[in-house]
């Protein structure tokens, strides 16, 4: 019996050391998972934020490039400037100046006696590189406002293509601020924008005095971003040398990287506060075992087979859970959303535009000669037809706020919020470019060029008033995507209300 209850006792320690043990490997590979999407998470708000400048920046160059800014009405530029900046809540401020590097124009309200910017980093790099391509330079202080902002600049040019100024916009550090407030983390959990060569440009919680230091010797740089451009690993911090669990991105079109680190003392402490009932049981079990024998020990099998089975009946709901979330909200074919989130989706676009008077767009589109292509190829080659497709559609340039879908069948639909008609029947003239650029063979097509095409048909209103029914709204869409299709196919029609 001694012997008996010895082995017992060994074994219940044995298992309950390896079940927590267990729970704690769990832990920290979830941390692991969880720091590495918050990092990609991260940056690609950073990668839209600064998209969305570089796109503003085009569209002023571009407008500027060949004429002198000096020649062009202030207070014309001035209201350009303040026009591009109201819809940004990322920008601090939009700037002209000349090749001296005065200031011509401004979103501001004024421009101070004097004022030249030709010291600065980004002017000086602008007048020794030819390149147009947007410069993104060390967190400056605003000499405007006083504030801390990341600087964005782009070359202008003449019309013999010589330097003839910049134009200037400066990314609020109290955007980047408060986006990284949102996130519910433990005090000394880091979330960090950087700059390719390892300078700070803001890391919460830390203060402003961070930023512009240099993090060489840190492994984020001297060894993670070396072997891939995003993971999670763990190492001391070489900001405060505290112990984290990173997640980490290098952002695809700028030289900007992203980290979320989860400080391992917290999670240690809450695994052990979680894990702490656990272990009282435990020890409540081994002394039960000495006092009631075999009845104690029949109670100790049966309440760990009883955790046991909790454990798995609650992993295997979690994974059910998790896959009924995506079934609920995602096509399981292409990856995009389904109808069900389209449907949802639309709804609150046109509430929300009858609220702000904001206008919204939606484009129906529809894959041309489909069926025949299924009758030739297959539905297998249908489904992988109707899959590139979809990644065409979600790789075009689109905001946050965007949302494409597939509809159903060999239709697909993108509501735009925010947008007005113009822009609407650019987007659907590029969906139709890029779903072309894919060069699918399709032989049994009546396009000429014998491949894969679509047709689609955008609609655009205001809603004034209460919000339009949403089936009205897609019967708008769908009667231009019809004159689409009776036009010729392979083309955008765009209508208005």
């Amino acid at each position: 019996m001694v012997i008996f209850l010895i082995i017992m006792s060994v074994a219940v320690v044995g298992i309950n050391g390896w079940t927590l043990w267990d729970s704690y490997d769990r832990t920290l590979r979830a941390t692991h998972d969880q720091a590495q999407n918050l990092s990609i998470s991260l940056a690609r708000q950073a990668e839209d934020t600064f998209l969305q400048v570089e796109i503003t920046l085009t569209d002023i160059a571009r407008e500027l490039n060949g004429k002198s800014p000096a020649n062009v009405p202030v207070e014309a530029l001035s209201s350009v400037l303040r026009g591009r900046q109201a819809v940004l809540p990322q920008l601090r401020g939009l700037f002209i100046y000349d090749t001296e590097g005065n200031w011509v124009a401004t979103s501001g309200t004024y421009i101070p006696a004097r004022a030249n910017n030709a010291d600065r980093e980004y002017f000086i790099w602008h007048r020794t590189h030819a390149t147009q391509e947007i410069h993104i330079g060390r967190v400056i202080r605003s000499r405007s406002t006083g504030d801390l902002v990341i600087p964005v600049s782009m070359r202008l040019i003449n019309t013999e293509g010589r330097f003839s100024g910049v134009v200037l916009a400066t990314v609020s550090i109290d955007y980047f601020r408060q986006h990284y407030s949102y996130y519910v983390l433990s005090e000394r959990s880091l979330l960090g924008l950087f700059m390719a060569d390892s300078t700070v440009m803001y890391v919460r919680p830390f203060p402003d005095s961070v930023i512009n230091t240099s993090l060489s010797t840190s492994p984020l740089f001297t060894h993670a971003l070396k072997s891939s451009a995003s993971g999670s690993d763990t190492w001391r911090s070489a900001m405060d040398n505290q112990v984290r669990i990173f997640g980490y991105a290098r952002l695809n079109r700028y030289p900007l990287i992203v980290a979320a680190g989860y400080d391992k003392q917290d999670i240690q402490a809450q695994w052990r506060a979680d894990n702490l009932l656990n272990v009282i049981l435990s020890m409540a079990m081994l002394a039960a075992l000495f006092l009631l024998g075999f009845f104690v020990l029949r109670q100790v099998r049966v309440s760990m087979k009883n955790h046991l089975e909790m454990t798995q009946l609650r992993d295997d709901l979690t994974t059910i859970n998790h896959t009924l979330q995506a079934l609920a909200l995602v096509d399981g074919l292409t990856g995009l959303a389904n109808r069900r989130q389209f449907d949802i989706f639309l709804e609150q676009s046109l509430q929300r535009s009858a609220r702000n008077q904001e206008p919204v767009s939606l484009i129906m589109m529809d894959i041309d000669f489909f069926k025949r292509y299924n009758d030739a190829y297959g539905h297998v080659a249908g489904d992988e037809c109707l899959k590139k497709v979809g990644e065409a559609l979600l790789h075009l340039p689109h905001r946050q706020s965007d949302l494409i879908a597939r509809y159903g069948g060999e239709e697909f639909a993108i509501v735009l919020p925010y947008t007005g008609i113009k822009d609407a029947a650019k987007f659907a003239q590029r969906a139709v470019e890029a779903v072309r650029a894919i060069g699918l063979r399709h032989g049994e097509t009546e396009i000429a060029e014998k491949i894969v095409t679509i047709s689609a048909g955008s609609y655009s209103c205001v809603v004034k008033g209460n919000a339009p029914d949403a089936r009205t709204f897609k019967e708008q869409a769908d009667q231009a995507l019809y004159q689409a299709k009776h036009t010729g196919r392979n083309r955008a029609i765009s209508s208005e209300g």
